[in-house]
């Protein structure tokens, strides 16, 4: 559930940055006056049941769509290799009963120099450390390249590969699959990465309006193709009556044809595009990396001190908490619950469908107070309950475990939308691509931190339940930091009166370039220079 959280965060920020480039949208706008006609011909000859995935012609849309099918069992394949890799670990440790199989209650031998049960999260810090140094590069090839269709094929071939290989976990082979699994969780994070960057292309070519339901459409995509996935891994295992490494073969087995399916025929339908932007003189694609995340942080600070700068805080740590919950939840199940991968897969597929109604109860809330006041709702409802559940929840206490799992998904469906509805009105016009690729990069950046905590707790001998509070401890964080933002108007306000500021001072760099375009990520520059104005009555 963590690489499908960040699917909702790359929505967000990917479609909010679709007003740039002016010219090209004209040229988009041109080429899809000459589409209906070929549209209605496809429509003529679809049935009612197909007709959604023409999406009014638009190839880019079809293929965004695609790749959602193809993420989605990628994201599910993940927890039952997880239960299998846990079972493998303590079976390599000597933590198995002889008679039964089933792990041996407090069994503290150690493997490769690590608890059998903090395995999963030792994978996730690996998996959040890539990402967290090497995810600006990557955003930086995609925007400053005109590689981005052939980044996210060869990443695609490259995790299929890996994911090809994970079918052979086995007993002499686990922690070597392991490995494998940090750096696929960094590939797919890539994968997403090169996918959502046409989010704003496709927002062009259809215009805002059509692109709210295509949106809907895209998360439908997914979210089926998730649900599907595990009724059929859950089904097929119960059918055959699978254990864990079987279940997590056949899932790896079926994960590769359906995801390689869906992410060829979706790259194929995805055109070249063009570089955004042009590398500085003087700079390579390194340096402008890791030069640009600086450059915007300054301009948050300076700009949005009152608003940006504190939500943009917050999300850092909200989205390590609720990034961190499979991670734990998957350990936390099998390992003290003694759940099967049968009933973990259950309990995630609980979770996966009550996310739909409490995206209807976030809306809700928000509507009667604001999106601060429902954020901050939604992280203490979601932490209060994972608290809870851990402390209860006891082994073989299954039927509950589900009632929890509805609770969770509840407030996972109420916490990402609010999240990213509170960006989008938060987010300063004519800076659109540069903020939205910050924000997704805050999603990331500490992620490694709650998986480790976890960890080192469990390598203590700390019981689970405890690792799991102090992963909500991250959500404390986040909503403490939202109190320092003022009222919510006020704060809307300050991101209004900068836009017009901003305004201002592009018609006077555009003057002055003779009407040539401008870069508004220096206006906290151009802020502090008078105009000509200003000068003559300073001089007087």
């Amino acid at each position: 559930m963590s690489q499908t959280s960040s699917d909702a965060d790359y929505i967000a920020a990917d479609y909010i940055a679709a007003e740039e480039q002016e010219q090209e949208q004209e040229q988009e706008q041109e080429q899809g006056q000459e589409q209906p006609a070929a549209n209605d011909q496809q429509l003529k000859g679809c049935s009612k049941w197909c007709a959604w995935y023409q999406f009014q012609g638009c190839t880019m849309a079809k293929g965004y769509a695609t790749l959602g099918v193809a993420r989605g069992a990628v994201v599910m394949s993940n927890i039952f290799l997880s239960t299998s890799l846990i079972y493998l670990a303590n079976e390599d440790a000597g933590c198995l009963d002889d008679e039964t199989n089933e792990v041996i209650d407090d069994c503290n031998n150690r493997v490769y120099g690590q608890s059998p049960a903090a395995l999963i999260a030792n994978i996730a810090v690996f998996s959040g450390l890539l990402s967290a140094f090497f995810m600006p590069l990557v955003g930086a090839m995609v925007d400053y390249t005109p590689h981005r269709r052939a980044i996210g094929i060869w990443v695609a071939v490259v995790l299929l590969c890996l994911q090809t290989v994970q079918i052979a976990t086995i007993a002499q082979t686990w922690f070597a699959m392991a490995v494998l699994q940090g750096i696929a969780g960094f590939l797919y994070q890539m994968q997403v990465l090169a996918t959502y960057a046409y989010l704003p292309d496709i927002a062009r070519h259809v215009g805002a309006s059509i692109m709210v339901s295509f949106q809907a459409t895209f998360t439908m995509c997914q979210f089926a193709a998730q649900a599907l996935f595990l009724i059929v891994i859950i089904g097929l295992s119960y059918i055959l009556n699978f254990e864990a490494v079987a279940t997590g073969h056949l899932s790896q087995g079926i994960n590769v044809v359906w995801s390689g399916l869906f992410f060829y025929f979706g790259w194929k339908l995805l055109p070249a595009r063009p570089a955004s932007h042009d590398i500085p003189v003087g700079k390579t694609l390194l340096t402008q990396s890791f030069v640009q995340v600086w450059q915007t942080t300054k301009v948050i600070n300076k700009l949005y001190a009152h608003s940006l700068r504190w939500f943009l805080l917050a999300v850092v740590f909200a989205e390590a908490a609720a990034n961190a919950f499979t991670v734990v939840a998957v350990v936390f199940l099998d390992d003290q619950i003694g759940m099967t991968p049968q009933e973990i897969g259950i309990f995630f597929l609980v979770t996966l469908v009550f996310t739909l109604p409490g995206s209807l109860m976030g809306a809700w809330v928000t509507r009667k107070t604001s999106p601060m006041i429902s954020y901050q709702g939604s992280m203490l409802s979601l932490s209060i309950t994972a608290i809870v559940g851990a402390l209860i929840l006891e082994e073989g206490a299954i039927a509950i475990v589900y009632v929890w799992g509805c609770f969770i998904g509840i407030f996972l469906g109420w916490f990402y939308p609010v999240e990213n509805l509170a960006f989008s009105l938060l987010l300063p016009k004519g800076q659109e691509a540069e903020i939205a690729g910050f924000y997704v990069y805050c999603t990331q950046i500490l992620g490694w931190l709650p998986p480790l905590i976890f960890s080192l707790l469990v390598e203590a001998d700390i019981h689970q339940r405890y690792g799991i509070m102090a992963v909500q401890g991250f959500f404390a964080v986040a909503i403490g930091i939202i109190f320092l933002l003022p009222k919510w108007d006020v704060a809307v306000e300050e991101v209004m009166r900068q836009d017009k500021i901003n305004a201002e001072i592009d018609d006077r760099k555009t003057n002055d370039n003779g009407g040539a375009a401008v870069d508004v990520s220096k206006n906290a520059e151009i802020l502090e220079q008078p105009t000509e104005e200003e000068a003559t009555s300073n001089a007087v």
